[in-house]
Order: C-alpha cells, then structure tokens, then sequence
C-alpha cells in the first residue's frame, strides 16, 4: 500500500516496505525496531537496530518520558544524530513504533517516519531478514523540546468542559470504564472523555496497517474528533 495514495493529510509520515529496502545500508537512514527486544532478536529488517523500553520513560521516574539527555544518550549510541532519518517499525499495529515517532517530534526531531504495515508487511512480503546486531558509530543528537507535542495534566484539566477542545481516549473498553486500572491508584478516564481504542485505526488482518484516511475521518467524525477542535489523545 501507498502512503501517498491513502489521501492522508501528512503522508510524509509514513513510508512503505519498498521504499525501506530500497534504502538499506544507506548512512544517512537508521531503521528501529520498537518491538522488545527478544523479539528483535529473534529476527528484525537488516541492519536496523533494536530498543531496550519501547516507551521510552525515564528509568528513574516511569511516569514521565526520558529527559533530553537520557533520550539524547539512547539516540547517539544507536548512531542516530541530529540529520538522521529515522524509520520506526514493529510487529503490533505501530502501537510502539508512534511512541517512538512521537518522542523524537517532542524532542524537535522531524526526521522520522512509521513503516506501514511494519514487521508484519515486511515478512508477508517475504523481504529479506536478519538476526545480527549491528554496531554503529556514536551520533550527536541535540533535543531540543517542542512544548505544543505535550500535555500536562493542568493543561487537561483547564480544557475540561470547553466546547471546542476533547478529551480523546485511546487506551482499551476495560481501561476506559475502569475495569482495569493497570495498577493505577484509580480506574477510569478523564470526564468527558470520548473513547476510540487504537485498535480502531488499524486494519483487523495480520497485518494491521493505518487504515485509509476516508476510513479514520469518518471514524473521527462520528466521534465527534474534528479538525477545528483541540484534541488531546491519551
């Protein structure tokens, strides 16, 4: 599938399996597997390099993200540097390869796209694979935060009730009606908030690629998620 067919607004943000072979081993391009790192070393797309917390929290406070010199640290020894282009995958419906897109937008770098379709498109194509580790050189990568990609909790909560800004909630039914907490002190979700499970926004085959742009709009819309509303996902 074509990212630049799907008619989404940004499809500079995503790629496909051709585009990726065809720039293997190119220095300038750093492929990342987010899938944990068993699976990484089972098999992964050559010459990428695997993750140790595909969430990317800071080690000494699993609340919030890595600071910029924890994430700076992770990117040099991966060889990605400030000119880098990044190309995320993983084998779950991207659900950890946009963690990876969305934390290096955060710390100012646009250089990345998600594989379509990621690991799972990739070997039902029956694209070449490897198990090797590769080593390369140390980058210097310089974070430098975008405030406007966060949302603290004050910021939500000043937004509570406003007709032009939602609440979405993206995290799984038992999740949101509290039925599962996940070892939170309180189960539940922000008042007022609309609820679309990511599941929503990728195809129920095996591959579970984006689904097209028609397909998500009119989910979005139906939901109530337009594009003149300020939306916060969490």
């Amino acid at each position: 599938m074509s990212p630049e067919s799907e008619g989404y607004v940004h499809p500079e943000l995503v790629t496909g399996t051709a585009w990726v072979e065809e720039h293997l081993g190119d220095p300038d391009v750093r492929i990342v597997d987010c899938d944990p790192r068993e699976a990484y070393r089972r098999a992964h797309i050559p010459g990428a390099v695997g993750v140790d917390d595909n969430y990317w929290k800071n080690p000494d406070d699993r609340t919030h993200v890595m600071t910029p010199d924890q994430f700076a640290a992770e990117m040099s020894k991966r060889g990605i540097g400030d000119d880098t282009l990044v190309i995320a995958y993983d084998g779950f419906g991207s659900l950890y390869a946009t963690r990876l897109w969305w934390v290096l937008t955060y710390y100012g770098h646009d250089r990345v796209k998600v594989l379509n379709g990621g690991w799972n498109e990739w070997l039902a194509e029956g694209r070449s694979v490897d198990n090797k580790g590769p080593a390369y050189p140390s980058a210097t990568f310089t974070p430098k935060i975008a405030p406007t990609w966060l949302a603290t909790a004050a910021d939500l909560s000043s937004r509570l009730g406003q007709s032009g800004c939602v609440s979405l909630d993206v995290r799984s039914n038992e999740e949101y009606t509290g039925e599962n907490p996940r070892g939170t002190k309180r189960g539940g979700r922000v008042p007022g908030a609309v609820h679309l499970e990511w599941l929503n926004f990728v195809t129920s085959d095996d591959i579970r690629s984006f689904k097209p742009a028609a397909e998500l709009r009119r989910l979005f819309e139906e939901a109530g998620v337009t594009p003149e509303k300020r939306i916060t996902p969490y």
